[in-house]
């Protein structure tokens, strides 16, 4: 498609990506330890707070690293388009107000009101489309073409790739002797990003996708050793539903990333009201699945070890559910 780069991504594209976004992440996101939250567990964690960035998701980092990119070379305002859950549709949203895009986002019908209508305050036009990514994607795909605009893919894309994976770096300026790093997995853009750049800065890093077993393409995957296509996905995470691995990222998880487990939808909620209530953070469900990982105690928790809690972006009427009606 117009505007996708896939290629490989190197520790200077991780690098051009941090100096981008010094634009609008002047400083680290906070790296953050809770007594109260280690002490329910049992165990001591980080928690990167991706969900604090200025649209509540790491998912700024690599939409505006992207879009920042196209600026440099473009004399002229611009189009672009893209499919999105909500997070990335956000970033896209914000970055092109930033620089000077028209930006048309395309997200499922089941994509949280918070998120939508944070796109049209930024300015962007919102095409809600399907019910899943996958038919907004094919969608946004066609109109792409039809704008003649620069697609920008949310997940398969080595700007978008190298944005995230700016966490990592931050992460080892905080946390220099960082064991291990916990990431959500739902495209998969983020823990490639993330495993390759701290891997290239040291390779003894252990790097753990999580995906919902209610949306568990890649960990059926990683597993297998072949590509595996969901019939369908019904998860909390709506942020992490997708049918089928993206090839290009799937060829980074397998060679970069250490293990891919999945964890209970029950669990997601659980850890949804654990964050708020002793976390002391709102995290939506798709940021959760890493705490999730460690509240089934599928993960050795070594000195330091970090969560990556990916996004804030959470349905009122799911957090309430979330605090309020389980057992």
């Amino acid at each position: 498609m117009n505007g996708q780069r896939l290629e490989t991504v190197a520790l200077t594209d991780f690098k051009t990506a941090k100096q981008r976004l010094t634009e609008i992440i002047p400083r680290p996101t906070p790296l953050i330890q809770n007594e109260l939250l280690n002490m329910e567990l049992g165990s001591s964690i980080f928690i990167k707070a991706e969900s604090l960035l200025p649209v509540g998701s790491f998912k700024l980092r690599g939409a505006f690293n992207k879009i920042a990119s196209l600026a440099e070379k473009k004399t002229q305002p611009f189009k672009v388009v893209t499919a999105s859950a909500g997070n990335h549709a956000m970033g896209v949203s914000y970055a092109s107000s930033l620089k000077g895009a028209e930006a048309n986002v395309v997200v499922p019908e089941t994509t949280p009101a918070i998120k939508i209508n944070t796109c049209e305050a930024f300015g962007a036009v919102v095409h809600k489309v399907g019910a899943t990514y996958d038919e907004a994607y094919q969608y946004a795909r066609e109109l792409s073409e039809e704008m003649d605009g620069t697609y920008v893919h949310p997940v398969a894309d080595a700007d978008v790739v190298a944005g995230q994976g700016t966490i990592a770096l931050e992460l080892l300026e905080q946390l220099p002797k960082v064991d291990q790093i916990i990431v959500p997995l739902g495209g998969g853009g983020l823990v490639s990003g993330i495993a390759m750049a701290a891997k290239n800065l040291n390779s003894s890093i252990q790097v753990i996708a999580v995906q919902a077993e209610g949306s568990a393409a890649y960990y059926e995957s990683f597993t297998t050793g072949e590509m595996k296509t969901l019939t369908e996905t019904n998860t909390l995470a709506e942020g992490l539903s997708v049918k089928k691995p993206e090839p290009y990222l799937l060829s980074f998880i397998n060679d970069w990333v250490d293990d891919v487990i999945k964890v209970k939808e029950k669990t997601i909620r659980e850890a949804v009201k654990l964050f708020a209530l002793s976390g002391k953070l709102v995290v939506e469900a798709s940021g959760t699945v890493p705490l999730a990982a460690v509240m089934e105690e599928q993960i050795a928790i070594t000195k330091n070890t970090v969560v990556i809690a990916s996004g804030s972006n959470i349905d009122e009427s799911v957090l309430k559910e979330c605090l309020f009606k389980q057992k």
